[in-house]
């Protein structure tokens, strides 16, 4: 069993980073190289996504349950929401020789970036063209404004430490942004 790279995708909610990967696991030769991470949240499901595909949703008190089990790889507030990953999911790469593709936020990448002491760590931002444009994103989603004016303020937060990853994206053609993206996780798998 080989210490598998991690590659972490951080980002501002509404910079695309789930659309991107969506893309990118629907390609044969990505899904033979990496094994993708699904997020524990305590935040509440959002219309069209699913438990077990998007997130797995638990309660509160299940989480912190788990957390206390040393369950997670990583796990952090945002929001008033907690979100963790899965360990298993880290062994499951090691078992398959693949990489492992963490879809996090910024406290959760920059919190494994200096814990984690084994194998490869990739880090990646996903950034929006601009703040007007996800402002656009994020108000067609079907959260409460004062939700939406939230995960403005923390993108704003976010922008700032994305100088500390190793490669920033801008999402302005989904296309474009899928292509460099493909590019890189392809050039640091193990």
């Amino acid at each position: 069993m080989k210490t598998p790279a991690i590659i972490i995708l951080s980002g501002p909610s509404g910079a695309g980073k789930t659309t991107l990967l969506n893309k990118l696991f629907s390609k044969k030769n990505i899904k033979e190289k990496f094994i993708r991470a699904i997020s524990y949240t305590t935040r509440k499901i959002r219309p069209k996504e699913k438990h077990g595909r998007d997130y797995f949703f638990i309660d509160k008190r299940k989480f912190i349950q788990l957390k206390k089990k040393n369950f997670f790889l990583e796990s952090q507030k945002v929001l008033d929401n907690y979100y963790g990953t899965a360990k298993y999911f880290y062994n499951m790469a090691a078992e398959e020789n693949k990489s492992l593709i963490l879809c996090i936020d910024v406290k959760g990448g920059m919190y494994l970036k200096k814990k984690q002491k084994e194998g490869k760590i990739v880090t990646l931002f996903i950034a929006a063209p601009s703040e007007l444009d996800l402002f656009k994103r994020l108000k067609m989603r079907t959260e409460a404004a004062r939700t939406i004016q939230k995960r403005i303020t923390l993108a704003k937060k976010e922008m700032k430490v994305s100088r500390q990853y190793d490669s920033i994206i801008i999402n302005k053609d989904l296309s474009k942004s899928l292509k460099e993206l493909e590019k890189v996780l392809l050039k640091n798998q193990k």
